[in-house]
């Protein structure tokens, strides 16, 4: 989901954060398979931890936080350079056909796949058992749309935005905006209006969508970040600001991570019932850890990848496609690992480091170069991982002998 720049004025920092982004949601959901948390996955591994909890909640607080802010900036970008007609026709081009093919393509399968693991850990004829499930028709029951909600949710607010373009504009960049930015609390002032968000949610944590209706109280807390990214290109010429921050804020979001885990884990064990402490104390402390990564990794990628890479502008074309086309990856590598008995972290690291080859040699052979590339790309890209060109001295050639 690149947004067409020049190479001149091209936010390199921000490309790479947004791809780093969607890559981590392959580690994410690598994480799922060995959560003791029910139903986030698409199968579950007999081998849970309570570790792979703790790392499936801290990347959730801030993964998709950090991955909306930089939408935000870009969005403005676009709206400012082609006006909201210009933008919305990107919007739709680049979010709803792979929206759209995503769920034709990836959803039989992973359904299929979801039942299978079901019938297996319940019965030696799995396979015969899924044919009959398929056989009743129910493939087409309860349709969810997958990890493709985040693209959902980006429509409507790109919708809102285009619509409200003027207003954004003046209000994000009015120089309360650049006080707060500038304020060495500024993570704080804006968990502020995230802890507000989290409180509508089931249990102090960013919920996901699992059906198609738009939901207010996800737009809510997503528009946030949104905004902040929106407000941060209207005063892009102050980025440097953003520079100040950095491994601080990260260890700093870290300690949040790390008292929220108690508190979100004591919802769980009472759900349905309630305790009002730990679910406010959840959504304050996941509020803080998704804004001070956020500084954190904005300040870390503007100081080190500023600079133009044209590996790093490959991977960042890449990431789009990584994100959208990994599950069922994963899952075919998932699957049969559920039948040994290896430590849960060994299967974890192995289906990550498996997938992401497989998935960037699919990009490269399948989507770099033909109209996939078009729609997920903006344009057509020569194949081949780029390679260091390694400079050498020329050596002079001799003078001509005179005659």
């Amino acid at each position: 989901m690149q947004a067409e720049t020049t190479t001149q004025d091209r936010y390199h920092a921000f490309d790479a954060l947004r791809a780093a982004m969607m890559l981590l949601g392959v580690a994410l959901h690598s994480l799922t398979a060995y959560s003791t948390i029910p139903d986030v996955w698409w199968l579950k591994d007999p081998q849970t931890s309570r570790l792979a909890d703790m790392g499936l909640l801290f990347i959730h607080a801030f993964r998709l936080p950090a991955f909306f802010v930089m939408s935000g900036f870009f969005a403005a970008l676009l709206v400012g350079r082609r006006g909201w007609q210009g933008f919305l026709e990107n919007r739709i081009s680049r979010l709803g056909l792979p929206f759209l093919l995503g769920m034709l393509v990836m959803y039989p399968f992973l359904k299929i796949a979801s039942v299978y693991c079901w019938f297996l850990a319940r019965r030696p004829d799995a396979w015969a058992a899924t044919l009959e499930w398929i056989g009743q028709d129910k493939l087409t029951k309860g349709i969810q749309p997958m990890h493709l909600w985040f693209l959902e949710v980006l429509m409507w607010l790109c919708l809102a935005a285009a619509a409200f373009a003027p207003q954004l504009d003046r209000w994000l960049g009015a120089p309360w905006f650049l006080r707060i930015l500038r304020s060495p609390v500024a993570p704080v002032a804006w968990a502020v209006p995230t802890f507000l968000s989290l409180c509508l949610m089931d249990v102090g944590v960013l919920d996901t969508p699992h059906d198609f209706a738009p939901n207010s109280r996800i737009l809510l807390a997503y528009a946030v970040f949104f905004a902040f990214g929106w407000g941060v290109y209207r005063h892009r010429s102050s980025l440097d600001v953003l520079q100040r921050a950095g491994w601080t804020h990260i260890l700093i979001a870290l300690l949040c991570a790390w008292f929220s885990f108690g508190t979100i884990g004591k919802q769980i064990a009472i759900r349905p019932a309630r305790d009002w402490f730990a679910f406010y104390s959840t959504a304050a402390l996941t509020a803080l850890t998704a804004w001070f990564m956020i500084f954190g990794l904005c300040g870390i990628f503007l100081r080190y990848c500023g600079q133009p890479s044209a590996r790093s502008r490959y991977l960042s074309d890449s990431a789009y496609w990584l994100y959208l086309f990994h599950p069922p990856v994963l899952v075919v590598l998932q699957l049969p690992m559920m039948l040994l008995p290896w430590p849960w972290a060994v299967k974890c690291i192995l289906g990550t480091l498996f997938a992401l080859p497989i998935l960037l040699w699919s990009y490269d052979r399948f989507v770099r170069s033909t109209w996939l590339g078009v729609i997920l790309n903006g344009r057509k890209y020569p194949r081949g991982f780029p390679v260091p060109t390694v400079h050498t001295t020329p050596v002079p050639e001799p003078a001509p002998a005179e005659a």
